[in-house]
């Protein structure tokens, strides 16, 4: 079942504030979600006191899949994905 929608949640950092942001083009969202599931379960590479936490949401037609991941924790592909969607 392809990923139809993603909905990202940015929490942390020094301020705190979350952010959220959502892709609803099913190819984008399809290209991130593979981005997303390439580095599931994948350690963070640091642990800092005020790094961001981000939640993604892979909704299809029938389910929706949420994914936590660690700033540490996303590659470098990924992450230039992620800071596009909060500029």
């Amino acid at each position: 079942m392809s990923v139809q929608r993603v909905v990202v949640t940015r929490t942390g950092g020094f301020a705190g504030i979350v952010r959220r942001a959502e892709v609803d083009d099913p190819e984008r969202a399809e290209a991130l979600s593979s981005a997303v599931r390439a580095v599931t379960g994948r350690e963070a590479d640091d642990r800092r006191r005020d790094a961001f936490v981000y939640e993604f949401r892979l909704v299809t037609t029938t389910e929706e899949t949420r994914v936590d991941l660690p700033e540490g924790a996303l590659d470098p592909d990924l992450r230039d994905r992620v800071r596009s969607l909060f500029r």
